[in-house]
C-alpha cells in the first residue's frame, strides 16, 4: 500500500518532468483563451462559435503550426495551449469553418496571402452561401522563460440574410421550385485581416416554400459595406424571367436601422407581390426594434 501511494504521488512529477527542467522544448507554455463580445459588453463566444481552425505564423510570416479545436474541446476550455519556442508570432483563428469553408493552401503560403472562401469559389461550382464565419487575430511574444497567457478576440466575418417572397402565384397556385434567387456582385473571399475581397461572383441561395406558401431563403455572405453594388435578382424558374431586382445599397439606405457595421447583422428582405406591383419591406420586429430569432 505504501508503495502504491508513493507511485501515485510520483506520477504527476514524472508527467511534468519535461516542463520543470531548464529546457522548455516539450512544454505547452502558451495558453490562449478565445472571446467574442459582438455588439455587447459581455463575452458571447459560446453562443456563436463552435469550432476554431488555428494558424500560427512566425515573425517572418511563415506558417509554423495549425490546430483544429472542436466544440467539445471549446466547451471544456474556451481556448487552447500551444508548444511554441521563444519568439514573435501571429495567431489567427477562423471560427465556424465547416463544409462551406476552405482555407487557401497552407503548403507555401504566408500570413499576408491566406484567405478563406466557399470551396466552389475556386472550382466554378454553385455557391448557395457561406458558413457563419468569425476571425480572431493576435500578435504574441513568447518569452525565453516563464509561461505566456493571452486572449484572442474574434470578430464577425459574415452577414446574415433572410430573403422572403410573399403572395407569389403561378398558374393559380404555389409550389416547390417556382422561384430562383441570384445574388450578384458578391465578394466571395475574406483575408486574414478580415477584409472581404476577390473577383465578384453570383451566389444562388436555395428558396424553399413554407407552410403559408411563402418562398424563403436564409444564408450568409461575407461582410460588405452599405454602398456595395450587390443585387438580388428574383427569377421565375419556368421562364427564366427576372421578376424583381433589388439593390442592397438602396435597401440599406431606405432602412437605416439595418447597420452592417455592427458585428451581428441580419438583413431581412421581404418581397411582396401585390395587385399594383411588387413592394419591398422589412419585418415588423425590425420596425419596432425587437431582436430577431434567427441564427445560422
Amino acid at each position: 500500500m505504501k508503495r502504491l501511494l508513493y507511485l501515485l504521488l510520483l506520477a504527476p512529477f514524472v508527467l511534468l518532468a519535461g516542463c520543470i527542467k531548464e529546457d522548455y522544448t516539450d512544454c505547452e507554455r502558451c495558453t490562449l483563451t478565445f472571446s467574442y463580445t459582438g455588439d455587447v459588453t459581455q463575452d458571447i463566444f459560446p453562443d456563436h462559435i463552435t469550432r476554431v481552425s488555428l494558424y500560427v505564423f512566425d515573425q517572418d510570416q511563415r506558417l509554423v503550426l495549425t490546430k483544429q479545436i472542436e466544440q467539445n474541446e471549446l466547451k471544456a476550455f474556451q481556448g487552447t495551449k500551444l508548444n511554441l519556442q521563444p519568439g514573435k508570432y501571429t495567431v489567427v483563428g477562423v471560427g465556424n469553418s465547416f463544409d462551406k469553408t476552405e482555407v487557401s493552401s497552407t503548403s507555401s503560403q504566408d500570413f499576408t496571402q491566406m484567405e478563406f472562401y466557399h470551396p466552389n469559389v475556386k472550382t466554378g461550382g454553385a455557391v448557395e452561401g457561406n458558413d457563419p464565419l468569425y476571425l480572431g487575430r493576435k500578435e504574441i511574444v513568447i518569452p525565453a522563460e516563464y509561461w505566456y497567457k493571452d486572449d484572442v478576440a474574434f470578430r464577425s466575418s459574415h452577414l446574415k440574410v433572410s430573403y422572403t417572397v410573399e403572395d407569389y402565384l403561378e398558374d393559380g397556385g404555389v409550389g416547390n421550385g417556382l422561384l430562383d434567387l441570384r445574388v450578384k456582385n458578391l465578394l466571395p473571399e475574406t483575408d486574414f485581416n478580415n477584409r472581404a475581397h476577390g473577383e465578384k461572383m453570383t451566389y444562388t441561395p436555395l428558396l424553399s416554400v413554407t407552410e403559408s406558401g411563402d418562398h424563403e431563403g436564409k444564408f450568409n455572405i461575407m461582410r460588405h459595406t452599405k454602398d456595395a453594388d450587390v443585387e438580388f435578382e428574383l427569377v421565375a424558374k419556368s421562364t427564366g424571367e427576372v421578376l424583381h431586382t433589388l439593390s442592397l445599397a438602396d435597401f440599406l439606405a431606405q432602412y437605416p436601422q439595418i447597420d452592417v457595421s455592427k458585428q451581428e447583422v441580419l438583413i431581412p428582405i421581404i418581397v411582396q407581390f401585390k395587385n399594383f406591383g411588387v413592394e419591398v419591406t422589412i419585418p415588423d420586429w425590425l420596425i419596432v426594434d425587437v431582436a430577431p430569432d434567427y441564427k445560422e
